[in-house]
C-alpha cells in the first residue's frame, strides 16, 4: 500500500487519466509482462472496440487507440513507472537477437489518498 498526500495528488491525477493506463494496469493484476505482451494485448483490445483504450482526449501526444505503436506503449509505460504504479521486474532475452526486452509487474496493490 501507498499513502499519498494533497501535494502528490496531481502527478497521480496526470498519470491515471488515460484509459489505456489503466487497461495495462489491469493487465499487469495476473503477474508480470513483457513490453510486447503489453502491446499485443491492447491491440487485441482496440480489434474488439473496446472505447476504453481511447479516452485520453489528446493528451497523449494526440494518440488515440487506432494510432497505437510501440512508442506510444512505451510512453505509457513510463508515465505508469514515474509515479511508482508499475515497475521493471526483469529483462527477457529476445528471440529475434535484438535487445533484452523489458518484463513489467504492479509496484503497489493498494493506493490511498490522506486528505488532511
Amino acid at each position: 500500500m501507498k499513502e499519498i498526500g494533497l501535494s502528490e495528488i496531481g502527478d497521480y491525477v496526470r498519470v491515471l487519466h488515460c484509459g489505456i493506463r489503466w487497461k495495462i494496469i489491469e493487465y499487469l493484476r495476473d503477474g508480470p509482462k513483457s513490453s510486447d505482451e503489453i502491446f499485443n494485448h491492447l491491440v487485441e483490445l482496440r480489434d474488439k472496440g473496446s472505447e476504453d483504450t481511447n479516452n485520453c482526449k489528446g493528451k497523449c501526444n494526440n494518440v488515440n487507440k487506432k494510432d497505437l505503436k510501440k512508442p506510444t506503449l512505451y510512453y505509457h509505460l513510463r508515465e505508469l513507472e514515474s509515479v511508482g504504479i508499475i515497475k521493471l521486474d526483469e529483462y527477457k532475452p529476445s528471440e529475434q537477437k535484438r535487445a533484452p526486452e523489458k518484463v513489467w509487474k504492479l509496484n503497489m496493490e493498494k493506493l490511498t489518498i490522506n486528505l488532511k
